[in-house]
């Protein structure tokens, strides 16, 4: 089965099912121990107080150092890579052209397939299409399976 606009997602199982199930269990059970610590003993109550803080904050960290570099690194290969497929088909350089496209729409652009990609363009450059407007239009879906 190709990729399409309904599979494109991608999902890292060691984060997405192990990870964070996981960590939210941990928080789950730290908040319901500050409650039932909450009249009883105030030292364990502010004790779990700061275990709860410590969990969200290991899950936020989590969640933003793993996709922060590996994204802005794809993001950056994308357009590169658009570009240098916009060279291939046109024998001109993008940055030349009079297609000034948002990072966004480049990377709803790439999807479309070199047969469709120039209308893709115009059709975007011409209508502003947002970039969930752009992968709705695209016909024949070029898989990115090697994304982060």
């Amino acid at each position: 089965m190709g990729q399409n606009l309904k599979n494109y997602r991608k999902y890292y199982p060691l984060h997405h099912f192990i990870f964070y199930p996981l960590s939210l269990v941990l928080l789950v059970f730290s908040v319901f121990k500050i409650f039932s610590f909450v009249d009883v003993d105030e030292n364990l109550f502010w004790i779990w107080i700061a275990i709860s803080a410590v969990i969200i904050l290991m899950i936020v960290l989590s969640f933003m150092l793993r996709q922060h570099y590996a994204l802005g690194l794809q993001d950056r290969i994308i357009i590169n890579e658009f570009k240098f497929r916009y060279f291939a088909m046109t024998g001109n350089r993008l940055e030349n052209s009079t297609y000034h496209f948002s990072d966004a729409q480049i990377f709803a652009l790439r999807f479309a397939q070199d047969e469709d990609l120039m209308e893709m363009m115009h059709q975007t450059a011409q209508n502003e299409w947002s970039p969930s407007v752009i992968k709705q239009n695209i016909k024949n879906w070029n898989a990115d399976n090697k994304r982060i």
